[in-house]
């Protein structure tokens, strides 16, 4: 088993860390403004509290035989599974440190009351995604990973640090690759004559229409969820709900032009509205009564659970592409390894992050743990996760994924990413339901993000 570490000098070599929580609350920063562009010649400015930061040098790193407790918070009992696994192989490597696992779901809301507080965080925490955009608000309390992660940015796919990414610093690295695939019933289309992939939305609206004939609606979409909206967006490279720098882009031509054909496909009976009920939407993928789903790898494991009489039925293909050539996959999901600044040790803290993050034999275990593929190019090529799939019909579905690694588009987050959410919800509810134009949903969507981001 490889077991290379980064070694405590180049670490400290490689980055410039920001000072932790108690140093940050001595000190008395000044509030400045930046600006950030936006479409529709608008600009908004959003207050930016100013980092203070200062270089961790050696006297900050644990000498060799000083004893160091680290704590980990996670929320999900999956990776609680995998780190109780893998501590005594590191306590092999580094007998000086001791891991600890805090498992809470309620760790978001104790993450940021610690922060607040200047006391009471761990030194490394696992924060979902969805939720790292509350922590770019105000001071952040994590510290900047982008020096450490140089070293990796070849091999690892760095549009999984965008979930993470604030003004240019990376301060998560995701666990897994989360790759959007077209999860399909081969059978149902093999009775219209098609075979996927389909190499464009478009073809796939006129595939829809002969399975609409056969009484089987061709996809799912949700009609007051931002998930599948959002997956489309990215795909179509508009950045999801922000550019590079934090710009609203709901209300650009692509963005206005994706939910066009959304609303047409639902409209026209080619998609179905997905159930909000999850074990009802199952039940219809089960039943034959849907013939594909746009999902990560993630998604295609929770079929695989919940869908139990579709062994053999079920198969994966690229998205379609919005223009020949495009990209064929998003991103959807995820959750980041984070270093705090209240660490006492973050030289071990990336350490540890290291070993569990990019060593092979770790990370096959994390996937047999919990289903996570690596977002590590050069691992997705082991032979592990390339084998034969029976339940995907003897797909090795795994080179799916090698093959969509490097179109994994990019995507920007902002303080007001959930926000943005909840606005996203109404705007596809409105276009989709009560009829609205999708241009003007989205126009008055665009308008009210930047009103409250304007307000700060």
């Amino acid at each position: 088993m490889s077991r290379k570490l980064l070694g405590r000098r180049d670490f400290l070599r490689l980055s410039t860390l920001t000072a932790a929580g108690a140093a940050l609350a001595a000190c008395s920063p000044q509030v400045i403004k930046e600006t950030v562009e936006v479409p529709v010649e608008q600009t908004v400015e959003v207050p930016v509290k100013e980092t203070v930061v200062v270089e961790v040098t050696s006297e900050s790193a644990a000498a060799e035989d000083e004893e160091v407790d680290l704590t980990i918070w996670t929320f999900g009992s999956f990776f609680t599974d995998y780190y109780e696994q893998i501590f005594p192989a590191y306590k092999d490597l580094a007998p000086n440190v001791t891991m600890k696992v805090e498992e809470s779901g309620q760790m978001f809301d104790n993450l940021l009351a610690a922060f607040a507080s200047g006391t009471g965080a761990p030194d490394i925490a696992d924060i979902e995604q969805g939720a790292m955009s509350r922590f770019f608000k105000g001071d952040v309390g994590l510290i900047d990973l982008t020096d450490p992660m140089e070293p990796h940015a070849e091999d690892y796919v760095m549009a999984r640090t965008d979930p993470y990414a604030y003004q240019g610093k990376i301060f998560g690295v995701d666990h897994c690759l989360c790759p959007c695939a077209l999860y399909y019933r081969w059978d149902l289309f093999e009775q219209v004559g098609v075979e996927p992939p389909i190499a464009t939305w478009q073809e796939f609206a006129e595939v829809g229409k002969s399975l609409q004939d056969a009484g089987v609606a061709a996809i799912s979409l949700a009609d007051r969820d931002w998930g599948d909206i959002h997956m489309l967006w990215m795909q179509r490279g508009t950045g999801g709900f922000f550019d590079e720098n934090g710009g609203v882009v709901i209300d650009s031509a692509e963005a206005i032009e994706v939910l066009e054909w959304y609303v047409d496909q639902i409209n026209g009976g080619v998609a179905a509205i997905s159930p909000e009920d999850s074990s009802a939407k199952y039940a219809l993928l089960g039943e034959g009564d849907i013939a594909s789903q746009i999902g990560a790898d993630w998604y295609g494991g929770f079929l695989r659970l919940n869908v139990p009489d579709g062994e053999g039925k079920w198969k994966a293909a690229p998205i379609p592409a919005w223009e020949e050539g495009g990209s064929r996959t998003a991103a959807h999901g995820g959750t980041g390894y984070t270093i705090t600044k209240q660490c006492a040790f973050p030289a071990e803290a990336w350490a540890f992050i290291e070993f569990a993050m990019f060593d092979p034999d770790n990370k096959y275990l994390e996937f047999t743990v919990n289903d996570l593929l690596p977002p590590v190019k050069s691992m997705l090529e082991d032979p592990r996760y390339l084998k034969p799939d029976g339940w995907y019909s003897g797909q090795p579905i795994g080179e799916l994924y090698l093959d969509l690694a490097d179109e994994m588009p990019r995507h920007y987050r902002s303080p007001f990413f959930s926000e943005a959410g909840t606005i996203v919800n109404d705007a596809v509810y409105e276009a989709v339901v009560e009829g609205v134009d999708p241009s003007q949903a989205l126009k008055d969507a665009a308008e009210e993000l930047r009103g409250i981001i304007a307000e700060g």
